[in-house]
């Protein structure tokens, strides 16, 4: 390897400027990025040796991102602690109002049933009945 010879990595390709080939240091290897995929297309043995334009380096590609966690009802609130989220405690509140107004409603059912209805006979009479 020549000493101003680039170092080895991977370079814009200098037969396709869309794609990407790997310089080993020395000489263009057959390896070519296209579109993400590496693929193998070789090389005219004319320019295999004809370094990289100077500042042609394509960066690595990204490391794949992991996707984001699944939303879940316990939270990280600002202070950093973990608990419920505003949210929940929402939700937790009105089932707790609903159950509440529910058995206010059957409790008052109840005690209407309980009653007697008003009686239509005529209370007995205490006066005594009429001479003859």
């Amino acid at each position: 390897m020549a000493e101003n010879n680039p170092p080895a990595g991977w370079y814009q390709d200098p037969t396709s400027p869309s794609d990407g080939r790997y310089w080993d240091g020395a000489r263009w290897s057959d390896s070519v990025s296209r579109a993400g995929q590496t693929v193998t297309i070789p090389i005219d043995e004319q320019r295999a040796t004809l370094p990289p334009v100077p500042g042609s380096e394509l960066r690595p590609p990204a490391p794949p991102t992991t996707p984001p966690p699944a939303p879940s009802a316990v939270t990280v609130n600002s202070s950093g602690s973990s608990g419920p989220s505003a949210g929940g405690i929402i939700m937790a509140v009105l089932a707790a109002i609903v159950v509440i107004v529910l058995i206010l409603v059957l409790a008052n059912n109840s005690d209407s049933n309980d009653e007697q209805p008003p009686s239509t006979e005529a209370p007995p009479s205490t006066e005594a009945p009429p001479s003859t």
